[in-house]
């Protein structure tokens, strides 16, 4: 039960003797409005068909914050059945509600809500009408009709769910109830008054949230108690830091009442000595812990493992006595491992089992990607490849992908053995047969079929099995078809890309593809100069920024048979980020990059695609997207390549046209519809010296309604001056070598962090909803964002041994965003999104 506030009395008339001595506790659930919330799967299997359904519960709000989810049923799923309360700005409350006869809804006016103080809501549908009650008082209603029809939604608590928005609710809960029934006046007042008893008729469900210890170390709480013991009915806890007053729960206990806190448990070894388990409670009483399942026993606060593996459940209760009444029981579980069970999962991605193309006898690589289970305790130790009692040791490239070169005696069949240990000396091995042929033919693979980019989901992995060669095709072309999912595609121009991973793991851009406006199209690709990412089995990524229904993807790879004159080469990234262009405090916000060639490197290219985007009239000339700028490549000082940055959009570079829209604007390095074609350089006359590198943007630009000038003045010189969507350019760029031997290691490089260029953040741009990708290596612990001025708008922690997080920007405008990644074995690593 929450606090009392007097201000009830006045408001309803309840008794207030009553009301405050009913409840066992004031505790809460604190929200921190970053990205706590909670969820409870599936519960709108429970209102189907329903057309009286209500959602009640006590919110004290922090802050008046714009886009505040309180409570809802949405996000995902199927069917006519959505119901969510949302805050606006102001203390306006949106109270929506979706059945199949469409959106009903009731909107509380400014000042509805008060920060800082509890405030009880109820929202209700009731055959004929919706209503919303706060502190029982009717504050509005609308006529309804229909039923509910959804019955895979989640109930969410503290966020209203939906795609690419980040509807965060900050502040406290307490006492949430789902019901399949429309709750009258009265009713609600009563419940107000007095708490539920968890067994009333048509509740779906109960959240009391009195559970673990106010402000304590709750961090062994996964999910938010249903009351009446319905644990199907639990909702499952996120981000919470359950330790602290902050993002916790909080509050105070009333006489007599008592939890029991439990610190989290590690998981632990078959082997493992016994440990203390560490339960107390709030009370001070002796805590009686009781395994209910698994391979431990008990001995008072002693935990006694039996040897043997299993998940090892236990509670711990607390019975009470004249002074305190019984805790509710706490439970923990940890897993008990047998690192001869736990072993490496391998999966060979080249050569592949059957045909391997190789004209010549040359070496060929082998690549292998690899997990383990429970990090905290296991990693993969050792890691080789066998080929006719040839053992090769396998190079760790710290994210699981590990790779060799192997040398063939001879063309024919040859048995693969990879062998995988633990680091207890525990192996998995797996064999398989390769036939290396000296013949090659053509080839053609569809390498994405359909893959479906929306609102919803922003970003497709899919993965393609390849041909196993060495040497073996002249040239690959890729052939990218776009269709309309049910036949609405997006109506906008938006960016998206292909993204290809490499053996040793990292993500390369091999397309950047600007969609049409509304159609289906066809382009194709040159993409021989990425054949060394183009073999066995390898996953693709395409990512898509869209408010819509986006587009379906396909991909196909046509190789062409033939023995390659130069068939190794190595793809080293250059300049790889959104950068801002024409900033006057930044006019050149591009590195100089010094490198030197592999061993063995016999020609060079450099390949660029750079994309102009942001425009209108607080952009100077439209920039960057409809004004034609050249940029140049400095070489040792001297400017050596020009980039004249524009493309003429009719006739359609990919014959993509009609399109609905502006597609016959001439534009800065692509056109809507078409695959923005790389820039290619010989970089052959550098090969074998040291090579300094720059990347000059257009001189002449500099954009004069940037914030950076501190001459604009919003009103006068240009519109809006604090406008955060200037122009930048989105580059991809890098070094491919060529050899007609084996490439060797770089020996020297000075190019950025290679373990930064490791992290990978995508979909860039993005609708404010992207995702971090980092190596193995780094042990993120938190994400910081923020804006092009420096202000830190959220800062995201990450859980242990979490190498993917995904981040939500909400409701951000428009604008480049800075996203710092930090790490317990790494400095800070930063990159830039780019929000649309």
């Amino acid at each position: 039960m929450r606090e009392f506030y007097p201000k009830y009395a006045l408001l309803i008339g309840l008794n207030l003797l009553a009301f405050s001595l009913f409840g066992q506790s004031n505790l809460y659930l604190h929200f921190d409005g970053q990205d706590d919330y909670t969820a409870f799967p599936g519960a709108s299997q429970y209102l189907y068909g329903s057309n009286t359904i209500t959602m009640a519960g006590w919110f004290y709000t922090d802050a008046l914050v714009y886009g505040q989810g309180m409570m809802s049923i949405r996000g995902g799923g199927s069917g006519d059945g959505q119901m969510y309360v949302l805050q606006l700005s102001n203390g306006t409350l949106e109270c929506r509600l979706i059945t199949n006869t469409g959106l009903h809804e009731v909107v509380g006016p400014a000042g509805s809500i008060v920060a800082g103080q509890w405030q009880h809501i109820a929202w209700v549908f009731d055959i004929n009408a919706v209503r919303l009650y706060i502190d029982g008082n009717l504050i509005g209603s609308s006529f309804a009709s229909g039923s509910f029809r959804s019955n895979d939604r989640p109930f969410s608590i503290g966020k209203s769910l939906l795609a690419g928005y980040n509807f965060i609710y900050g502040g406290r809960a307490d006492e949430v109830s789902l019901w399949n029934k429309a709750l009258t006046q009265a009713e609600i007042q009563d419940m107000m008054a007095n708490e539920l008893a968890g067994t009333e008729t048509d509740l779906v469900v109960y959240y009391k949230f009195d559970q673990g210890a106010p402000e304590g170390d709750n961090r062994s709480i996964t999910q938010l108690n249903a009351y009446g013991g319905l644990t199907d009915r639990n909702s499952n806890l996120y981000n919470f830091a359950l330790n602290g007053s902050n993002s916790n729960f909080a509050g105070t206990l009333e006489p007599g009442f008592q939890t029991i806190s439990i610190p989290p448990v590690s998981n632990k070894l078959t082997t493992d000595g016994p440990f203390d388990l560490g339960a107390t409670a709030s009370s001070g009483l002796p805590v009686l812990l009781e395994v209910l399942s698994g391979p431990a026993s008990v001995n008072g606060d002693s935990v006694v493992l039996d040897g043997i593996s299993g998940e090892v459940i236990i509670r711990a209760s607390q019975a009470g006595d004249g002074s305190f009444d019984p805790a509710e029981d706490a439970y923990v579980s940890f897993e008990v491992l047998n690192p001869a069970e736990v072993l490496p999962e391998v999966e060979v991605l080249h050569p592949l089992a059957g045909a391997v193309y190789a004209p010549k006898l040359t070496p060929l690589q082998i690549g292998v990607s690899a997990t383990i289970d429970h990090p905290e305790l296991f990693d993969i130790d050792e890691l080789t490849a066998t080929i006719e009692g040839e053992t090769v040791s396998l190079k760790d490239h710290g994210n699981g992908f590990f790779t060799a070169w192997w040398s063939p005696p001879r063309h024919g069949v040859y048995t693969v053995e990879v062998s995988a240990a633990n680091n207890f000396g525990f192996q998995a091995d797996t064999s398989y047969d390769i036939a290396l042929l000296p013949t090659t033919t053509n080839k053609s693979v569809r390498a994405i079929d359909s893959a479906w980019v929306y609102i919803e989901v922003s970003s497709v992995t899919v993965e393609a099995e390849l041909p196993s060669h060495i040497g073996a095709f002249t040239e690959i072309m890729g052939h990218l078809t776009i269709e309309c999912p049910n036949g609405d595609c997006d109506p906008w121009d938006r960016v998206s890309s292909i993204e290809v991973q490499g053996k040793d793991g990292q993500w390369f851009q091999i397309i950047r593809y600007l969609t049409p406006y509304g159609v289906a199209c066809e382009s194709d690709i040159d993409l021989t100069d990425f054949k060394s990412l183009l073999i066995g089995k390898t996953k693709f990524r395409v990512n898509l920024t869209t408010y819509a229904n986006g587009f379906l993807y396909s991909l196909d790879l046509d190789y062409t048979g033939g023995q390659d004159s130069l068939p190794y080469s190595h793809v080293e990234k250059l300049w790889y980020e959104s950068y801002p262009f024409g900033d006057m405090a930044n006019l050149q916000p591009t590195d100089t990059l010094s490198m030197e060639f592999p061993p063995n490197t016999s020609a060079a290219k450099l390949k660029l695609v750079s994309t102009g985007h942001g425009w209108g009239e607080n952009n100077t000339d439209n920039a960057a997207e409809f004004l034609r700028n050249t940029h140049h490549i400095w070489v040792n000082g001297t400017q050596t390549f020009t980039q004249d940055n524009w493309y003429d959009c009719d006739p359609n570079p990919d014959g993509c046209q009609p399109q609905s829209g502006t597609w016959y604007f001439n534009r800065a390095g692509w056109c809507p519809g078409s695959i923005a074609q790389f820039f290619d350089y010989d970089m052959t006359p550098y090969v074998g010296q040291p090579v300094d590198m720059s990347y000059v943007f257009d001189e002449g630009y500099v954009d004069r309604c940037h914030r950076n000038n501190p001459n604009c003045e919003s009103g006068v010189t240009c519109p809006n001056c604090n406008d955060s969507f200037n122009p930048h350019l989105i580059v991809s760029s890098y070094m491919v070598s060529f050899g007609d031997t084996l490439l060797e290691e770089l020996t020297n490089t000075s190019l950025a962090d290679p373990i930064a260029g490791q992290v990978s953040v995508y979909p860039n741009p993005s609708n404010g909803q992207f995702y971090v990708e980092v190596p193995q290596s780094v042990q993120m612990t938190s994400i910081q964002v923020a804006n092009y001025d420096g202000r830190i708008l959220q800062t995201q922690p990450v859980g242990a041994y979490h190498y993917t997080a995904r981040v939500d920007l909400g409701q951000q405008p428009a604008g480049v965003y800075f996203v710092t990644i930090n790490s317990h074995n790494h400095e800070p690593i930063t990159k830039r999104v780019i929000v649309e």
